[in-house]
């Protein structure tokens, strides 16, 4: 069986795709997997055993994968199926078709575009060359890493809007941070060059996406923001680093990136993580020497954000589906939407204004 994945961006996205694509593997045993990529993201799949070939979509611009580049691959998709050349093919990026599988984290959300059981392990599956794992081993000698008591990843370019971090800000924190422990180096991973780098904030801008796996094995602790860093250290290639989140607030359709709620609904280890959201730079600094120290655990207590789903971000999620793809499929979002965050986000004002008597719907199909 010839089968298809089609997942163009980003990153992060991919990185959740790859437990699909080991998925197809698993139910398809035998078939042959042809990935449908963006070619700026296509090195991710570098060296994975369960993607036979892919096919690369060539995108000027992220927004691009969401329109001319998303309507390209679906057009390949089906001229290989007339052709005979492919059997199946899943869909697995959210925008612009499966937003009516959004139930408010973006990997379960792709997992139930799948449409079957995702079994785990659920990390992510990267794997490295001799030649990347080397290069990182050299960029941690030259910064005498091994020197540090503690070496933060700092991550701090998010594209997706889940985070108010960014490069000049983290840049800054880095340093409030660091006058105080010579102990400590902060990483700064970006895209963009440190402006002043230094013994204690180094540029990691050299290092590609990939090389950010191994570079997590040299370190003690992640600051993030929920983005594509942050994923890569949860995969097979990288380490389960005890890690600060900083995240917004916002309501609107995707931006909600707690990673506290991902690891709670597939039952991994949330407990290494603290979520702060809009948090002011005297904040998180307190946090990071509360880190510093006492303990990991010592600023979980005390300044650990339980970040959670509410009616807000349901409202928002059933009128964006509703508008993109109807009735129907928002009042199909909405049960997979609540069955998934609990009878709490039920945005009784949309259903009673909204959706009048289909309310009674929604509640007898989360109590079934």
């Amino acid at each position: 069986m010839r089968v298809a994945l089609v997942q163009l961006v980003a990153y992060g996205d991919c990185l959740f795709a790859t437990l699909v694509a080991r998925q197809i593997k698993r139910d398809y045993s035998g078939c042959h997997l042809t990935w449908v990529i963006g070619d700026k993201y296509a090195s991710i799949l570098d060296g994975n055993p369960h993607v036979d070939t892919t096919h690369r979509i060539v995108l000027s611009s992220r927004d691009e994968a969401f329109s001319s580049g998303w309507e390209e691959a679906k057009t390949w998709v089906a001229d290989q199926v007339r052709m005979g050349n492919l059997e199946k093919a899943y869909f697995t990026q959210v925008l612009p078709d499966n937003v009516r599988y959004y139930d408010g984290l973006v990997r379960t959300t792709m997992y139930g575009s799948y449409g079957k059981p995702i079994t785990g392990p659920h990390l992510p599956e990267v794997f490295l060359t001799e030649t990347e794992n080397r290069n990182v081993a050299d960029f941690a000698l030259k910064h005498r890493l091994h020197e540090f008591k503690h070496v933060f990843l700092f991550e701090c370019g998010p594209s997706s809007g889940q985070s108010p971090l960014t490069p000049a800000r983290a840049e800054a924190l880095a340093y409030a941070v660091g006058k105080n422990h010579p102990e400590v180096v902060f990483l700064m991973s970006s895209s963009e060059t440190v402006v002043q780098p230094s013994p204690h904030v180094v540029d990691a801008s050299c290092l590609t996406y990939r090389e950010n796996a191994a570079l997590s094995r040299h370190c003690t602790g992640l600051i993030g923001c929920s983005s594509g860093i942050t994923w890569l250290t949860t995969s097979t290639a990288g380490k389960a680093l005890p890690m600060l989140q900083i995240l917004t607030k916002s309501t609107e359709v995707f931006k909600f990136a707690s990673v506290a709620m991902d690891f709670r609904r597939l039952r991994l280890d949330e407990s290494r993580v603290i979520e702060m959201a809009e948090p002011g730079d005297p904040r998180i600094i307190s946090c990071i020497e509360k880190w510093l120290s006492e303990s990991h655990s010592a600023a979980r207590r005390q300044f650990h954000e339980e970040l959670v789903l509410t009616s807000a971000h349901a409202e928002k999620a059933y009128w964006f589906i509703r508008e993109h793809d109807g009735k129907i499929a928002a009042k199909s979002a909405m049960l997979r939407f609540v069955r998934a965050n609990g009878f709490a986000t039920i945005p009784w004002r949309v259903l009673i204004a909204g959706m009048r008597g289909k309310g009674r719907e929604i509640i007898r199909g989360v109590l079934r």
